[in-house]
């Protein structure tokens, strides 16, 4: 059967989740969930042993860099403002953001860099050691994709630091996302960062296809906090992959049941459904989850690439123009259109679409786009 690629809802950006169809990292809504116990990975070997972690727990490291900056003055502003001076790239410590690492406080502190979640952990357990109230922020953005291989499609989610001084409210990020005023977003409680902390790290492990471990580490997030969506929609995905289908529909109905827009779960249920032959269920969904896959330009690239072998072309070229207005900067998809506009004859369009792709692509890339675009096509 043709699947949609599996979702995957990590937060590295904050990013990630995983299963054929979409994924999402909703908030959880005001549903206060029993607790429940996730059904084993069968045939899966020994269970995976996850210890516990203190994400933000401070190393002799980071009291000391405290003590030196930031502890010797007595004014809440005055170590807020000296502590993100420190903190920031050209500062002292000369933190840089890498979207593809989560870490703990400590950790991050140690390598000077992290993602989303190692930022917020690092910026909340030196705040607070400096008498600072911080808490962590989620933010609801407009969703971003990023196509990880033919299988998988991450889903980019976003978390940030507040902190407040006296009347002031403060935004810490280092990110460098453009987030919207309009932009809804929430304070959370330390143990649903700690789910999301936990998600990355199992998403990570279901990248590898490392099912047991993906599967300990998601277990961990749902008992970190049973109220975050995420964990239990990757969890499914892993019940996917590994042929429990009656388990994965339950994980995703559980995520709908904390978030009720949760169309990652919606997404990957319709996928099991069909898989179940359960088309009377899947018909109920298909107009919900169409809609959500719109939104999605690798799954426009999926259509594009059919309407392509059926020589569709001005189709193809449209559902690309459509993607790349969502995600204007992967060369994916800008050698999509390229291939396809060649195809219509659009040849000096193609010639463009292939400039900006080598613009795009990483420098392993580049030299295979430096070949005549007939050749490439050819190779197709």
């Amino acid at each position: 059967m043709k699947r949609l690629n599996d979702i995957v809802n990590p937060l590295l950006t904050g990013r990630l989740l995983l299963l054929a169809g979409f994924l999402l990292l909703n908030a959880c809504a005001s549903l206060q969930p029993g607790r429940i116990t996730p059904p084993p990975l069968l045939n899966a070997g020994p269970p995976v042993q996850v210890d516990d972690v203190d994400i933000l727990a401070l190393s002799p490291a980071m009291e000391k860099f405290l003590e030196r900056y930031v502890l010797q003055y007595s004014s809440p502003q005055t170590r807020l403002e000296l502590l993100t001076t420190a903190v920031i790239r050209s500062g002292v410590l000369g933190f840089k953001y890498d979207e593809f690492q989560t870490l703990t406080a400590s950790e991050a502190f140690e390598k000077r860099t992290g993602n989303c979640i190692g930022f917020s952990n690092m910026m909340i357990a030196l705040a607070r050691r400096a008498g600072l109230n911080a808490r962590y922020q989620e933010v609801f953005r407009r969703p971003e994709w990023s196509d990880y291989d033919d299988d998988t499609v991450l889903l980019v989610k976003h978390v940030n630091v507040v902190i407040e001084t006296g009347p002031l409210t403060w935004v810490v990020d280092v990110s460098g996302i453009k987030i919207h005023p309009t932009e809804r977003r929430r304070l959370v409680e330390d143990s649903y960062a700690k789910a999301l902390y936990l998600n990355n790290i199992a998403v990570e492990s279901l990248l590898m296809n490392d099912l047991p471990t993906a599967y300990a580490y998601m277990r961990s997030a749902i008992r970190a906090d049973a109220r975050a969506s995420d964990p239990w929609v990757n969890l499914g995905v892993i019940y996917g992959r590994n042929e429990q289908l009656d388990d994965a529909a339950l994980a995703f109905h559980r995520a709908l049941q904390i978030d009720a827009n949760e169309y990652s779960a919606l997404s990957n249920l319709y996928e099991v459904y069909i898989e179940q032959a359960e088309f009377e269920s899947a018909a109920k969904l298909e107009s919900k989850v169409e809609r959500y896959r719109r939104n999605n330009p690798y799954y426009l690239l999926r259509l594009s690439d059919e309407a392509l072998e059926l020589k569709q072309y001005a189709e193809s070229i449209s559902l690309l123009e459509k993607a790349i207005q969502k995600k204007d900067n992967d060369h994916k998809l800008h050698f999509a259109l390229a291939k396809t506009q060649y195809l219509s004859g659009k040849r000096v369009a193609a010639e463009k679409s292939l400039l900006r792709a080598r613009e795009l692509a990483p420098e392993d890339m580049v030299a295979y786009y430096d070949r005549p675009l007939k050749e490439l096509v050819t190779d197709q």
